[in-house]
């Protein structure tokens, strides 16, 4: 039996990579590259993670693929009716890259709400009383409601962590959840009631836009907003609006659509200036969950990926 060949098409962790290498003919690469579009009906297993999509088009030219691999959590760009159509199995890693979403939700958010500022020189008694003085915040996490829209496994855990800083916790989800941790909610009434509110949805299409001008006019005007989940959930001109129209608000936003992100487009309404433009506004780049461990944890979706070429049932096999 020939040795099946895997193809990886964005970077993964080198340890999970070189442990496939070792079991199977792995081939690294771009589908736009003609040396790999050659190689593509050959092709048995596929991993992928945020920017590939994996689509009917793409199916039809690998035949003989068995498995796609999602080093990562959302399976949005991977069309789950045409793999389930065509025998292709679709393995990921949903907790891998929880904590470090986690993480970065609570460091910026506390980042946002309590400015603290180091001292680069020696302080008479005078300057250092002053110094104590002028550093008194204004705002604290402690006391501070918390609102989370999407409860799965990391807004649970931002629920958690927030609990455990002493913040009152809302959330909202499709499902129905209990918790410790956190009041379940309407929709609007984490809205309007959110010191600091933190998205985390996924990618289907009712979540489109799910944060537009009819929700940005529900939340305070010194909102701290925090989206690291997908950038449909939030409408990119109503954030931009409402960012320039209320000073005090906060919107740290890591997922955009488009990604990378783009300067305002011709389709921009006039009088609204870009999010890149708004010293309120703090853009990253899709960077959440990325920690070293993450990255390791996820490219291990390796695993289940020879697991199926194995013939064996994986672990974390979405259907």
């Amino acid at each position: 039996m020939s040795t099946p060949l895997v193809l990886v098409t964005e970077p993964i962790a080198a340890d999970p990579k070189h442990w496939l290498a070792d079991r199977c003919d792995v081939l690294e690469g771009e589908l736009e590259d003609p040396a790999i579009s050659k190689i593509l009906p050959d092709v048995q297993g596929l991993i992928v993670r945020t920017y590939t999509t994996v689509d009917r088009a793409l199916l039809e030219r690998m035949p003989r693929l068995r498995v796609v691999g999602r080093a990562g959590v959302g399976l949005d760009n991977i069309d789950l009716e045409a793999c389930a159509q065509r025998g292709v199995r679709v393995v990921h890693t949903p907790h891998a890259n929880a904590m470090s979403v986690v993480e970065y939700t609570i460091s910026m958010m506390m980042r946002s709400m309590r400015t603290i500022e180091g001292i680069d020189r020696v302080l008479d008694d005078h300057e250092w009383h002053a110094a104590r003085e002028s550093a008194i915040s204004e705002s604290s996490v402690v006391d501070s409601t918390l609102g989370i829209v999407g409860f799965g496994h990391i807004g649970s855990r931002v629920g958690r962590a927030g609990a455990a800083l002493g913040m009152r916790v809302m959330m909202h989800d499709l499902r129905s959840i209990e918790s410790t941790d956190a009041v379940a909610s309407s929709f609007e009434d984490v809205l309007r009631s959110s010191r600091c509110l933190t998205i985390h949805v996924d990618g289907r299409a009712e979540n489109q836009g799910l944060i537009g001008d009819e929700a940005f006019g529900m939340m305070r005007a010194d909102v701290v907003l925090i989206n690291a989940s997908r950038g449909i959930g939030i409408d990119p001109v109503a954030a931009a609006r409402f960012a320039a129209d209320h000073p005090a608000a906060r919107l740290i936003l890591d997922v955009h659509d488009p990604e990378p992100i783009q300067k305002a487009g011709p389709d921009w309404p006039d009088g609204v200036p870009s999010l890149l433009d708004q010293d309120n506004v703090t853009l990253t780049a899709h960077i959440a969950a990325a920690t070293r461990e993450a990255k390791t944890a996820m490219s291990w979706v390796v695993r289940d990926v020879w697991r199926v070429l194995l013939g064996e049932n994986p672990e974390h096999e979405r259907v």
